[in-house]
């Protein structure tokens, strides 16, 4: 049991790193919010057709792949009744300028994919506030590029990426209540 606690704790300390890197390194925002325009599905349609049953959203995104357009959604598979470590986490990513989305299903085995799930699982379980909940929030100030739990200032928020006059801007909604806080 020690064991399995010291585990989540380095995952989430490595996965409080890797989430400090900058928003995107993409060095092209202008190329992703100009392929928006050709996205058939938004974040929240995304989220609907694959989290079925128990397994649950932690995270969503828009990303540029190769020049293509994809639809990132990061699922936990038991859902927040099922601890971390007996969890697996999931990413569906597909492009979505098609007329129909086909994600491919990634069952994540590499630390770094796992620490930052296993980080966003944890966050998660403790509110009862969910993605879709922020999507629509957060839609009303622009187009919602992307959703993930971060701890910010010793507070743990929802970060929100919305293109607002034509630039990626973040907005912090409580984790705990889902209301607007300045992060």
């Amino acid at each position: 049991m020690m064991r399995r606690s010291l585990m989540l704790v380095i995952a989430l300390g490595l996965a409080t790193l890797g989430s400090s890197i900058a928003w995107s390194e993409d060095s092209d925002q202008a190329a992703l919010i100009k392929a928006l325009d050709g996205a058939k599905l938004t974040l929240w349609q995304g989220i609907a057709q694959v989290a079925k049953g128990t397994e649950v959203p932690i995270e969503a995104k828009y990303e540029m792949v190769r020049g293509k357009l994809m639809l990132s959604i990061y699922t936990s598979a038991k859902g927040f009744d099922t601890a971390a470590e007996d969890n697996s986490f999931n990413e569906y990513i597909g492009d979505v300028t098609t007329a129909t989305w086909t994600p491919k299903k990634e069952v994540f085995a590499d630390l770094k994919h796992i620490a930052r799930s296993a980080q966003y699982h944890a966050l998660l379980s403790m509110t009862k506030v969910r993605i879709p909940t922020i999507i629509q929030k957060a839609s009303a100030q622009g187009t919602v590029l992307a959703v993930r739990e971060k701890i910010r200032g010793g507070r743990p928020v929802f970060e929100v990426m919305v293109v607002q006059d034509n630039a990626i801007r973040p907005t912090f909604y409580d984790l705990a209540t889902g209301e607007p806080t300045a992060g």
